[in-house]
């Protein structure tokens, strides 16, 4: 999962909103096979765009989301209450 342009090969892409504007991220088509688990880990959680955008496309492959992993969660941004249906896990949580 890359941010726009950095990958290769042909590629899926999920635009998503944030706070100030617009990004997106891609994944490589055959990254992911149908009825694959996948744990998305990740550097900080926060408002959550990021890992709801990595989460459609990794839905859209045909994969199923195991769990999310993060070093640093921001708890008081809430993003964690975004991926309630998901086994959600941070090293280190910071309230404010």
């Amino acid at each position: 999962m890359r941010k726009p342009k950095k990958l290769p090969a042909k590629v899926a892409r999920v635009n998503y909103d944030l706070e100030y504007g617009t990004d997106a991220v891609e994944i490589h088509l055959d990254a992911i096979e149908p009825g694959q688990r996948v744990i998305i880990v990740d550097d900080l959680l926060a408002t959550g765009g990021t890992m709801q955008a990595t989460v459609r496309l990794v839905q859209q492959l045909g994969g199923h989301i195991g769990g999310l992993a993060f070093v640093v969660e921001l708890d008081f941004l809430k993003g964690r209450a975004k991926f309630a249906e998901y086994d959600v896990f941070s090293l280190l949580h910071y309230s404010e």
